[in-house]
Formats: C-alpha cells, structure tokens, sequence
C-alpha cells in the first residue's frame, strides 16, 4: 500500500527535524563541555595565582624569620648599617689609651654636631687603631672593639635597651701598646714596605704593631679615592692579616723537631741534597762541608735542614709545627689571618723544603712573633695581648686580659739550647748586622724569593737575650735584599734604642 505524498513529506520532516535536533544536542553538549572545560581551566588558574602567592607569602615570613634568627644582630652592628650612626652619634665614643696613660684616639664634636674621632697619632698608630668613618665604616679596634667602646650590651633585645638607656659616654680601652716603642718602630720602618711587632714575650703583650704603607685616620674621608686607589694596601694591616713565606727564621721550628725527636745532629754538605729528585742548594750555592746543628744554625744550611726534616718524617715535623700554633686558631683583638702548612698536600720534597721555610708554608709576622717569643720564654707561648682592659666613665674595670699559656712548644732545656744558637747567629752568624754592643740580642735571619723575582727579608729575635724584655719581628716586604743585610741591622738598632730609651718592665 502506497503512502501518500503527504505521508511522506511529514516523515521527511519528522528526520531531518530528528537530524537538526541532534546536531542542536549535539552543539550543547559541546558548549557544555567547553563551559565546564572553561570553568576548570579557570578554577585551575586561580588555584595555581593563590599557591603562588602562598609560596611568596610563606618564603617572606621564612626569610624575615631567617634574619630574624641569624642575620639580625651581624646586620645590626655591620659598621656600613647607617641607622646605627644616628644612635651612635648621641654617646660619646670612649677614648683609647697606651699602656702609660697616654691618650691616643678620642672624640669631639665637629662643626655639624657629630662625634668625629681624633687620632692623636694617626699615621704610626693606625695599624691597630683602624678608623671609624660615617662613609666608609670601621677597622682596626675601632671595629672589633665598637660595642664597648659605645658601651652597648652584645645581646640584641638588650642592645635596643640600652640603646633606650643609654648613658651617653662609652668605655674606655687601656692598651698594651708603648707609645714609645711604637714611635722607634715607626720610625725605623716608614721608609720600608712591611711589618714590625715588639712583644713581651713572658706575657704575649703587643708593646707595638707597625704596618707599614700607612694611612691617616684623621683624613681618611678625604684620601678614601687615593688609598683604595693604591696597590700597595695602605689599609692592610700586615701585622696579622699579611701572610708571607717565613724563610730561614722557621728553622727555629725545625730545630725544635730535631732536639725534640732526637735526630743526629751531624751531617756532611755537598752543596746540594736531592730529594724525590729535586736538587735542593744553599744561599749564593756554597759548600759547608762537615757540619753539627750549631754551624747549620748559625750559617743557615739549607740542605742540612732539608736533609733532617726528611729524616724527621711528615707526622712527626707536623707535631711540632701545629705545637707551634700553625694550622691553629687563637684569639686576637684584630682581625687574624691563620699561618698554615697543609701537610695533606706536601710530598716528599715539599716538606723538606718546608723544613728551612720555603714550600707551600704562610704565616703572618704576629705569629713569628709568637714563635720567637716561645724560645724566649723558656718554650712556653703566651697569648698575644693587645687591648688590656675596658673601663667605664667613672674608672671602673668592667674587662682585663690577664696572661695566658696558647701552647708548650718545648722543653725549658731545648728552648734554651735555641736561644743559645739564636745568639751565635747574632755574634758570629748571618745576623752580624744586628750586633749591638752592651746588650746581648738572640735572633736568626730570614730571606724569602716571592713569584717576581724579588725577596722578602726577615729578622727575628729577642734581648736581653738572657732575660728577655721584648722580642722583636722585622719583614721587610719585596725588598730585594736579605734578612742579614736589611733586616738584621734594623732589628739591632731599633733594639738598642728601645733599650736605652724606654724603660721596660
């Protein structure tokens, strides 16, 4: 039965109708799914922007609690932190004193109402002074010791309230430095590149620190451009910081190791001894022949000091260095570079040529000074002492610094056989040059090649050479020269006028 026309136009109808009704269905499926698609990218994005700013805002708080915990009180008293300047303006910072009496860094106030420090000896005293400047920051005591000096309590809760309760006076440091002695060392040295120390050696008092390119406290503002400018470091403090090769004056070390461990003392020079096949050679290549530890010491054998540190052996040489404090630390009232020997990395050759003061060895002239004092004391190394007490406004000693034993580095009687060859090396010696009449010195020379060529020269020592009253260290950096010809004859000179012109303990 045929439908009719009508029939099938409906039923036309009726399937594109259901066509037209699944691609509409079709369209809003799609358009909810990229609705809800949009939806979840946008849920994600806000997700992603509140963990981000969660993470900002927890990496702040863990940064502030960070500084807060660890960075807050170095940050507080950093010399550059301007805003302490405006707190510390208000106390009179302490005066500074020698160890008479004698005033030598104080402050007043200058044309804008700041405290401006004066150094009474600027130029010769500036080594352990430092400066303290508004622009620039702090050195020397002037740093190291700021917090007494404004007489601020160290912990940082406390600091703020005495920052409150200030009293508007700082305290004050007694020195252990002679202004006197330290005026002869300048004077001998101000011609001079490098270092000179003057120490008591029976109680490690600093009796004077002269390094030497210098600067004026007093003008530093004005020179800043010039000093910073100037390859020679006038602002270094070569005393502790600068570190050199120790040359022959560690043979006091090497002869400590011998007498300590009981190695033969005889030994035939050839002019050179090879060792790990390396040719070690005297000074100007000469020839001893037949030799005790005495002639050795006296003459500055290269070789033979070589010959015995190889036989001495690495563990038992590095005893008796780090007796001596190297690779050690130890308090100093300044800034401190550490003398070192790294052992770890000497071979065979390297720790004989560190047994006369060569090879990978550093140290500074402080810690020459501690080594001579040892052997003037009677093998007992004493603590280096610079600033003796802290007083306040009305007098009271609030801080002293008494004597302290840093190291037995030998025995009395070996201690007193060095002494007894640092005098032949003074009276007949490579240290003539330091011969002074009417007062006996004990010392030993030193001469060090650096990597241009040049020379550092050395003398060290000490007098009266049997009853020490000072001990005495004289580098004379880049010289070109050795310890007997430069060194020496300072060392004897300043010694002498030392003697007869200041009145020792």
């Amino acid at each position: 039965m045929k439908k009719n026309r009508k029939d099938e136009n409906k039923e036309k109808k009726s399937f594109f109708q259901k066509i037209l009704e699944k691609e509409e269905n079709s369209r809003n499926r799609d358009n909810l799914k990229a609705r809800s698609l949009k939806k979840t990218t946008m849920n994600t994005r806000i997700i992603f922007v509140m963990v981000f700013f969660i993470l900002i805002f927890l990496f702040i708080v863990l940064y502030l609690v960070y500084f807060q915990l660890f960075k807050a009180d170095s940050l507080a008293s950093n010399d550059h932190n301007k805003r302490n300047w405006v707190d510390e303006n208000a106390i009179v910072r302490g005066n500074i004193y020698d160890t008479n009496g004698k005033l030598l860094v104080y402050s007043q106030k200058d044309d804008n109402g700041y405290n401006k420090r004066i150094y009474n000896f600027g130029r010769v005293d500036s080594s352990f002074t430092g400066f303290s400047s508004v622009q620039y920051g702090k050195s020397g005591l002037e740093k190291s010791y700021n917090n007494q000096l404004l007489n601020l309590p160290k912990a940082p809760v406390s600091k703020l309230r005495g920052m409150i309760e200030k009293n508007g006076v700082g305290n004050n440091l007694n020195l252990t430095i002679n202004q006197d002695i330290q005026d002869i060392a300048y004077k001998y040295l101000q011609d001079h590149t490098g270092a000179i120390v003057v120490m008591n050696p029976k109680t490690g008092e600093i009796l004077a620190m002269v390094s030497n390119p210098t600067f004026d406290p007093n003008t530093l503002d004005r020179d800043w451009g010039q000093l910073i400018q100037n390859n020679e470091g006038p602002l270094l403090n070569r005393v502790s910081q600068g570190i050199y090769r120790p040359g022959s004056t560690f043979k006091i070390v090497t002869t400590t190791a011998i007498l300590d461990k009981g190695v033969d003392q005889n030994y035939n020079d050839t002019g050179k001894e090879t060792i790990q096949g390396y040719d070690i050679k005297n000074f100007g290549d000469q020839i001893f022949g037949a030799l005790n530890l005495r002639s050795a010491f006296i003459n500055s054998v290269n070789t033979y000091f070589a010959a015995k540190t190889d036989l001495i052996g690495k563990e038992a040489f590095k005893e008796v260095s780090e007796s001596y404090m190297f690779n050690k630390s130890y308090d100093f009232d300044l800034s401190l570079v550490k003398s070192k020997i790294p052992f770890e990395d000497l071979n065979q050759a390297d720790l004989a040529m560190t047994g006369f003061g060569y090879g990978k060895t550093q140290v500074t002239p402080l810690h020459m000074a501690l080594v001579t004092s040892a052997i003037a004391n009677d093998g007992q190394m004493m603590a280096p002492i610079l600033v003796k007490s802290v007083m306040n406004k009305d007098g009271k000693k609030i801080e002293e610094k008494t004597p302290k034993l840093l190291s037995r580095v030998t025995s009395v009687e070996n201690a007193q056989k060095i002494r007894d060859l640092m005098v032949g090396v003074v009276n007949e010696g490579t240290g003539k040059s330091a011969y002074q009449p009417g007062v006996q010195i004990a010392g030993k020379t030193g001469t060090a090649d650096r990597e241009n060529g040049s020379t550092d020269a050395w003398f060290v020592g000490f007098a009266p050479a049997y009853d020490p009253k000072i001990s005495v260290v004289v580098i004379l950096e880049n010289d070109g020269s050795t310890g007997g010809e430069v060194a020496a004859p300072i060392a004897g000179a300043m010694i002498k006028d030392i003697t007869y012109q200041v009145k020792l303990n």
